[in-house]
């Protein structure tokens, strides 16, 4: 007796959708994203990682776009191609309080730093989504613009200076996608090196510091190619069959280089050339679940860094506020400057910008990094990292 076709269809569809649950779900636990599973326990790396990659095929083949990879980070495919984070799911009110606890809290900053005529930055760094959530799938929301744009209008109300790079973005006419990996959130290092060359333009046409743009001119580095052997933080996620895998141009300048890098954290002092020191060793990083460039870049997320130009560049001192978004361009920023101090306020909160300032100097102080990186679900976590 032969089954309907119909019957057997289904029977295949429910074994395929039962299938993507179970494997899902796996995935969470062996990769600690999800609610943990003794049974997982000392499961071997390499077999997590084709689970990834088979969970993720899984899903493509479904027609999702959305991956949930645990309890809070979603894992978005845009139109393009390209994979973004999942938004927070903030109401207009949370946005607006959260911009507004940042400003309220930089004000008092501004004003003890304005008393010694040092200026104070914040530099907006774009979100992977474009303004106005173009590429997203329906029905999910573009809640790092519209934060972006809360905080825009915060730092106006209270008058402190900011320069928004989405708008710079927007007045060039840039191709939004092009200045972000496919695979991670962050953006790449061309993108990199063209926001460093506006930092120093606005700190040259604003405070009149002695930047000379032609140093970071593009024209001025070669290009290192990194092939498609890599996934960024979001690719090895889901893996290289739901969006594929990666490929970018490094940038090493032209002309011979000599910097001092210093983490006293971690008990790290060297002095070396701009590839060697500042992105040390990013050529050998292809392997598909290897650590992302970003961790090549200046040592990895530190919380206090400090970088000295040895050769070439000015005699100013700034103290960078940073997040990731601000690994990829601080090099080439570095390559103006005299010595960048640099603070992550997302791994010790208990250092103080003041305090920083007081024992290094600085001419001006800037705060580059993306929005989210000071804001958790209810509001602004820096306040001590703010004051004395």
């Amino acid at each position: 007796m032969r089954t309907p076709l119909h019957t057997t269809l289904s029977a295949i569809v429910l074994i395929a959708v039962f299938s993507t649950c179970a494997i899902d779900g796996l995935v969470r636990s062996v990769t600690r994203t999800g609610p943990a599973v003794p049974w997982t326990d000392g499961f071997p790396e390499e077999e997590k990682c084709w689970l990834v990659s088979l969970n993720g095929l899984l899903q493509r083949l479904s027609g999702r776009r959305t991956v949930s990879n645990s309890k809070d980070i979603d894992i978005v495919l845009l139109d393009n191609g390209q994979l973004a984070l999942g938004s927070v799911a903030r109401t207009q009110g949370e946005r607006q309080k959260a911009a507004r606890d940042i400003s309220r809290a930089l004000t008092p900053l501004r004003d003890e730093l304005a008393k010694s005529g040092i200026p104070l930055v914040f530099v907006l760094c774009p979100a992977k989504v474009p303004p106005g959530g173009k590429g997203l799938p329906s029905g999910i929301e573009d809640d790092d613009n519209l934060l972006g744009d809360a905080l825009v209008e915060s730092l106006s109300n209270s008058g402190i200076e900011y320069l928004d790079l989405r708008k710079r973005i927007a007045e060039e006419h840039l191709d939004h996608a092009s200045l972000f990996f496919r695979t991670d959130h962050h953006w790449n290092p061309t993108a990199g090196l063209w926001a460093a060359n506006q930092i120093a333009k606005q700190l040259r046409d604003c405070h009149g510091m002695d930047f000379n743009l032609e140093l970071t001119s593009p024209d001025r580095y070669s290009k290192l190619r990194v092939r498609d052997r890599f996934l960024g933080s979001l690719g090895r996620r889901v893996g290289p069959w739901f969006a594929g895998c990666e490929a970018f141009d490094a940038l090493v300048p032209s002309s011979p280089t000599s910097f001092k890098l210093d983490i006293p954290g971690i008990g790290f002092c060297q002095v070396g050339s701009f590839e060697k020191l500042l992105m040390h060793e990013i050529d050998i990083r292809k392997g598909l679940w290897n650590d992302d460039p970003y961790g090549a870049y200046l040592a990895g997320q530190q919380p206090l860094a400090y970088i000295e130009n040895n050769t070439g560049g000015n005699e100013v001192k700034l103290c960078i506020v940073k997040d990731s978004f601000a690994s990829v361009l601080l090099p080439h920023l570095a390559m103006h400057c005299g010595k960048l101090t640099l603070l992550d306020p997302r791994n010790d909160q208990h250092l103080s910008v003041l305090e920083v300032i007081d024992q290094e100097g600085a001419d001006a102080v800037l705060f580059i990094l993306n929005p989210n990186s000071l804001i958790r679900r209810f509001g602004f976590f820096g306040r001590h990292f703010l004051g004395r």
